[in-house]
């Protein structure tokens, strides 16, 4: 079985064991009501971040195929499911059922927000915020519970997790759309998107929309999958997160700066603060999968508790975890 490690966050902590299991079986029958359904969009022939032609075959997950760019080493989705298998994924019984593990998580994942609270507030400590695809509003209660002086609007367009942030925080602006529909005319300070963008179809479009609602010198921080961390290498095309239709562009820090640079930010900075969530996850992988990637000694020493913790942090120090958490900043 495998060990937690002490003060930290593990995967089963914000994975719960109901998750696990039901995830998968909910997942394929989505995809398989989503792909009989519906026709799929067109194949593309170039990266979505980068535009680059040189791109390979990297996996296929649920029915739907994920190419990766050889440039910037992006992973997505191609054809990348049309907008009305999007309506039917993020309206389905398996959406509703994310929502219900995101709750029974809620305490377990309150603390990864507020480490990156503290990061914020490096930045900027007040001002109005936009927060981007807030689902049940978990990063919200960690800004209450941290007495934030922020002004805060919501936006997501699943009306399950509108109602469920509406009956938790009554005194919140919060808004049943897409960023790129809203109808909102201030200019925000701050835009906050956690494990968002890997949702989106076309990431520069939604990066300029991002753009667009705040003010000048305005920051946007936003966290998504690392796909050159640590989990990443030695899961590969067996990790828990290639779920398309939901997750249908990966990113990596090459990817990231390429998307930033196109719509006009800077990366001021970046991080990956729960190297504990690697290290959980890779032993539960390994338990449950062979992998010749992880090399003999650290196969048998991520089980020690000691040297699991210390590994964990050095994955952070290092920044080579499995969640990046992106600083940037509007210039133009």
């Amino acid at each position: 079985m495998t060990k937690e490690l002490s003060n930290n966050i593990t995967f089963d902590q914000v994975h719960t064991k109901k998750k696990q299991i039901k995830l998968k079986e909910m997942m394929s029958q989505i995809a398989e009501r989503i792909l009989n359904q519906t026709k799929n969009s067109e194949s593309i022939n170039c990266c979505p971040v980068c535009n680059s032609k040189n791109l390979v075959h990297f996996t296929e997950k649920f029915g739907f195929n994920l190419d990766k760019c050889s440039k910037c080493s992006h992973i997505f989705c191609n054809p990348m499911p049309s907008e009305e298998q999007l309506e039917i994924y993020y309206n389905s019984e398996m959406k509703e059922f994310e929502n219900e593990f995101f709750e029974e998580s809620f305490e377990n994942r309150v603390p990864i927000f507020t480490k990156r609270i503290e990061k914020i507030k490096n930045y900027i400590s007040s001002g109005k915020l936009l927060d981007v695809g807030s689902a049940i509003g978990i990063f919200i209660e960690a800004l209450k519970r941290n007495a934030s002086p922020f002004h805060i609007t919501c936006c997501d367009p699943s009306v399950d997790a509108c109602n469920k942030l509406k009956s938790r925080y009554p005194d919140i602006e919060i808004y049943t759309t897409l960023i790129e529909n809203l109808n909102n005319p201030q200019a925000f300070d701050l835009v906050t998107m956690w494990d968002t963008i890997e949702h989106i179809r076309d990431p520069i479009a939604l990066s300029e929309s991002i753009s667009e609602v705040l003010r000048d010198d305005g920051f946007w921080f936003f966290s998504t999958p690392n796909t050159s961390s640590f989990e990443w290498q030695i899961a590969d095309t067996k990790h828990v997160q290639i779920l398309p239709p939901g997750h249908i562009n990966l990113f990596n820090l090459d990817s990231i700066n390429v998307l930033l640079e196109k719509s006009g930010f800077k990366l001021v900075d970046y991080f990956t603060l729960n190297g504990s969530l690697d290290v959980s996850y890779v032993q539960k992988f390994l338990l449950e999968n062979s992998s010749n990637s992880i090399g003999e000694f650290l196969q048998t020493q991520i089980y020690n508790e000691q040297f699991a913790s210390g590994f964990s942090q050095l994955l952070s120090d290092c920044k080579l975890a499995g969640n990046i958490f992106v600083i940037a900043q509007k210039v133009r």
